[in-house]
């Protein structure tokens, strides 16, 4: 997956296969804050989607930025 601008400019990006592992952890075997389960979703793949979206958010800023 990858989120990227008009132009083409990859600003964030996770491996589908390693999305797919991440998600099917439980919350406490995963260490990486990036990917970490929001309390609002019961499901790990949507807590872990919202997070790699605002994620590419935060990225994207400074190109965005006039």
């Amino acid at each position: 997956m990858i989120i990227c601008l008009p132009n083409g400019t990859v600003v964030h990006h996770i491996n589908a296969n390693y999305f797919l592992d991440i998600t099917s952890m439980k919350p406490e075997d995963v260490e990486s804050s990036i990917f970490s389960f929001s309390t609002n979703f019961e499901d790990p793949s949507t807590a872990t989607y919202l997070q790699f979206l605002k994620e590419g958010l935060q990225r994207a800023k400074p190109y965005l930025q006039t």
